[in-house]
């Protein structure tokens, strides 16, 4: 039965990977309403392979070398071998007894990053689904930290939180979900406010968080809090990095020292599946004083944890459920050069900008950008953006834009320079084009 399993589950491996190499197509939700249609009647063998095939053709292949949408690629090798594996062995990540290799693996891997990070012996991690999750239980642990009752009694009090003008919309979803509301989130420009006027913003508020941002979603700015630092102190006001982005550059020997301040952080959220270009989702949360967390969502549950509990990292989360991404990462930095990636994103980026650079057509916009090519086409016609990504999408071509530049993050291994021209190229074409 065993042997009859396989042999079908490998069959149905190689319709599923021959599909997902086949040509791709865009559609809009109406058209693939009409297009995503399957007769009655059909065997099983051939439903399923019609099924897959749909799913795969209309879906976006991120692997192509003009994908350079999102914060993220097709994912690396080794990073899909690495889900193979977790799929094929589904296990909870709750307790060491159910998932003991891949527990000791996270453990592991968490120990590693914590050592790039610079953390002395206390600190703690832990792998959750997505970075916006990442920094809601940061916020949740500033919040036990400085008010510890509310973990029994909430809060009765308004609190907030500080962050910039620049911030990920995860500070103010954060907020939601803490019943702190929006009105909670206080949003200032960090470069223009002054460390007086900062201090007067926390006297006159319940500040028990500040967010900085290395390596924004939008631009790729890292914000500087040395200024803050005494008042931080001072007030003992808990500082969050959103590391999202530039967070992989704790992986590269060569921009390594770029992530000096992280370790005067309270907390760090880094996405290993953004431009290191593991599959999704690969998000870290690292905590300086490890027992804040593990105290801020302990909950005793005698059905689950028993006397070897002390290697259950589910004591540190506030799931249950939980996949074993971080497997992942210890795999990939097992089986793969996690260095070599995470230097090739900023190098990459280097280089684009000077293909920007050396173009008349286009101009560029936020040169200091570490992982994002921002430009703008050099017309004074008028085009809306959005007109020409959309026709770009239709051609397979991915390049995103925020108000009225375009933005290009290249994480996916197979793009190179000729290729980004190649776009560049395309990219004009449409603005005359759509211009006439």
């Amino acid at each position: 039965h065993h042997q009859q399993q396989a042999v079908v589950s490998t069959q149905s491996t190689g319709v599923v990977l021959e599909a997902c190499r086949k040509e791709h197509e865009y559609c809009t939700m109406e058209e693939l309403r009409e297009k995503v249609k399957f007769p009655e009647g059909l065997e099983q063998d051939e439903l399923f392979k019609q099924v897959v095939e749909a799913a795969c053709r209309y879906t976006i292949d991120t692997k192509s070398k003009h994908y350079m949408g999102k914060l993220y690629g097709g994912g690396s090798d080794a990073s899909f071998m690495a889900e193979t594996i977790i799929a094929y062995h589904n296990q909870n990540c709750h307790t060491y007894s159910s998932s003991p290799l891949f527990t000791f693996a996270e453990e592991e891997i968490i120990r590693k990053v914590i050592g790039y990070v610079g953390y002395e012996e206390g600190a703690s991690g832990i792998f959750l689904p997505g970075g916006s999750y990442c920094t809601l239980v940061g916020m949740i642990a500033a919040r036990y930290k400085k008010f510890p009752s509310s973990k029994r009694t909430g809060l009765m009090h308004p609190i907030q939180v500080i962050t910039s003008t620049n911030s990920h919309y995860s500070i103010d979803k954060g907020a939601i979900m803490m019943g702190m509301g929006t009105d909670s989130v206080i949003k200032i420009d960090y470069d223009t406010t002054t460390p007086e006027e900062f201090e007067a913003i926390v006297v006159a508020n319940n500040v028990f968080m500040i967010n900085s941002t290395f390596g924004t979603t939008s631009e790729g700015f890292t914000e500087n809090m040395d200024k803050f630092e005494k008042i931080l102190k001072k007030y003992n006001i808990w500082h969050h990095i959103d590391a999202c982005v530039g967070g992989v550059a704790l992986f590269s020997t060569k921009y390594r020292h770029i992530t000096s301040a992280f370790k005067k952080a309270d907390s760090i959220t880094v996405d290993c599946h953004k431009c290191l270009n593991l599959n999704q989702q690969c998000s870290l949360l690292l905590i300086k004083e490890g027992w804040v967390l593990a105290d801020a969502s302990r909950i005793s549950a005698p059905y689950l944890f028993h006397k070897d509990k002390e290697h259950d990292i589910a004591n540190r989360s506030f799931q249950c459920g939980r996949r074993g991404d971080g497997f992942k990462l210890w795999f990939c930095d097992k089986v793969d050069d996690l260095d070599a990636k995470a230097t090739l994103i900023y190098d990459r980026n280097a280089k684009l900008k000077k293909i920007i650079a050396a173009d008349p057509r286009f101009n560029t916009v936020l040169e200091h950008s570490l992982t994002h090519t921002c430009f703008r086409v050099a017309s004074d016609k008028k085009v809306q953006i959005h007109e020409i990504t959309a026709s770009l999408r239709k051609e397979q071509i991915y390049v995103e834009y925020h108000t009225d530049y375009f933005r290009a993050v290249c994480v996916n291994d197979n793009i190179d320079e000729q290729v980004f021209k190649d776009v560049l190229d395309r990219i004009y074409e449409t603005h005359q084009k759509l211009c006439e």
